[in-house]
């Protein structure tokens, strides 16, 4: 991932899903098995407002790779850390 094609929170969210229950899967019949009661995921995301025809402004949460260039700009956008638990 770079900055010039991030991805929305949302993509992250279900990718992050989707590999818990893949993990989850690849560990049914196994002798040592994890329950997952809770997940916490720290993000870096960029704020910013894009503009859908027909809707105007639409504000979205971007995730970033904080080990990108900082010289890579976002346009109308405000850097946050947030915290999610699953």
């Amino acid at each position: 991932m770079n900055n010039n094609n991030p991805l929305e929170l949302a993509e992250v969210i279900n990718a992050l899903r989707q590999e818990l229950i893949t993990a989850q899967e690849k560990g049914a019949g196994t002798g040592i098995r994890f329950n997952i009661k809770n997940v916490e995921v720290e993000l870096e995301t960029v704020v910013g407002k894009e503009e859908v025809a027909g809707v105007g402004l639409k504000t979205k949460f971007f995730v970033i790779d904080i080990n990108a260039d900082a010289n890579v700009k976002f346009t109308n956008a405000s850097k946050q850390k947030i915290k999610l638990n699953l």
